[in-house]
């Protein structure tokens, strides 16, 4: 059958080809190819169905509560890119409300689903919703400046250690830093084994930094996954400023993979030998480190698309999953909150390779001087 329509369609093209008196001829064509595209089929007023949807059965499909999606709608339509979209001329179209750019982004984020399924149950053709998606992670990427922010202030600071220390009374903590993989497709003009990581899977690394009520304070990402952790917070934003920011009154927490330093904690390495003053620092140590890790328990619950990204460029996947990491802040911020499942993959125990200099000598003493100080404390 569909070598009979080719045939025909060309045998039309010939005869407008020799014709001198085409019109005739280009009609037969245009109504041959209206009678022969196959219109694609589409879930229409889908946001009719979802205004009709309890709680639960919203949140069980959007990952968030109707009330934080409101909010959401309300920024993107007080946003300066949506005004900007309302102003443009649309070619006779409706215009996207800004409850279908949330719901869309939403459904697909939440969702281990592809732009196909995503595009007809809104509607929309996969060009479109492609274009959403890309919005709504610069819009999130402008928004992060106000979502994820580290304690600046000494009152702030201050407020932090309490709340860090009513975990289980290890001292002067302000955050907790730690790495986890995103996994995604092999990027465009990219070789799958420059991003590998040791699960021999393309991944990108997303650095956070968490604060007692699993908010993200600082994110960094876009590094290949086969990148150790510490390399990583080297080429961090934030490790330019962290020592400024902690003083010598406070420090970040982090595992084994870390450098040790004076504002960056690390658990004593367990050979057999610890002493009972050492094993209690690490217990304690680690009933506050694991913040971090239900952090990004909450986020890959939430997001599932954070499973496996399907951008084509690295620049995008680390939109979106900036994207994700506010609006798991927002979520936080206003009580939304989602039930743990599973575990996340950590890099715990794998050995740091540091640079054998002075300097790293001195930061590593001074490191396990405070480290010392902090063991004596907790045994007292």
């Amino acid at each position: 059958m569909e070598k009979r329509k080719v045939a025909t369609f060309l045998k039309l093209i010939q005869d407008i080809i020799e014709s001198s008196e085409s019109s005739d001829s280009e009609d037969e064509v245009f109504k041959f190819l209206e009678n022969t595209r196959q219109k694609r089929c589409r879930i229409s007023n889908y946001i009719d169905v979802i205004n009709e949807y309890t709680e639960d059965q919203f949140k069980r499909n959007f990952r968030v509560q109707k009330n934080t999606a409101s909010i959401l709608i309300s920024k993107v339509k007080q946003s300066q890119f949506y005004e900007q979209y309302a102003k443009e001329d649309h070619g006779g179209f409706p215009r996207l409300s800004s409850e279908l750019y949330v719901y869309a982004f939403l459904w697909y984020a939440a969702n281990k689903t592809v732009l196909r399924d995503v595009a007809d149950r809104f509607g929309l053709g996969e060009a479109t919703l492609y274009r959403i998606i890309i919005k709504m992670n610069l819009f999130f990427k402008e928004l992060a400046k106000d979502v994820i922010k580290f304690p600046v202030s000494d009152e702030m600071k201050q407020n932090f250690e309490r709340q860090f220390r009513m975990i289980s009374g290890f001292p002067g903590v302000i955050g907790i830093v730690d790495g986890t993989s995103i996994p995604v497709r092999t990027p465009a003009k990219k070789n799958k084994s420059t991003y590998c990581n040791r699960h021999d899977q393309p991944a990108i690394t997303l650095q956070g930094i968490c604060d007692y009520k699993k908010r993200f304070i600082d994110v960094f990402t876009g590094p290949p996954g086969k990148i150790h952790d510490s390399r990583v917070f080297n080429l961090s934003f934030i490790q330019k400023n962290i020592k400024v920011i902690c003083g010598d009154t406070f420090h970040l927490l982090g595992d084994s993979a870390y450098p040790l330093r004076p504002w960056l904690m690390t658990p004593y390495r367990d050979y057999g030998n610890l002493s009972e003053q050492q094993r209690n620092y690490n217990i304690k140590f680690c009933r506050t480190r694991v913040l971090i890790e239900n952090t990004f328990g909450l986020l890959k619950t939430r997001f599932r698309q954070l499973m496996r990204l399907e951008f084509h460029s690295v620049e995008k996947s680390c939109n979106f999953i900036i994207a994700c990491c506010v609006l798991h802040n927002l979520c936080i911020d206003n009580n939304d909150f989602i039930d743990e499942e599973g575990d996340d993959v950590t890099d715990e125990g794998e050995e740091a390779i540091f640079d054998n200099n002075d300097r790293e000598m001195l930061l590593k003493q001074l490191g396990e001087l405070k480290r010392n100080d902090i063991c004596q404390m907790l045994n007292c």
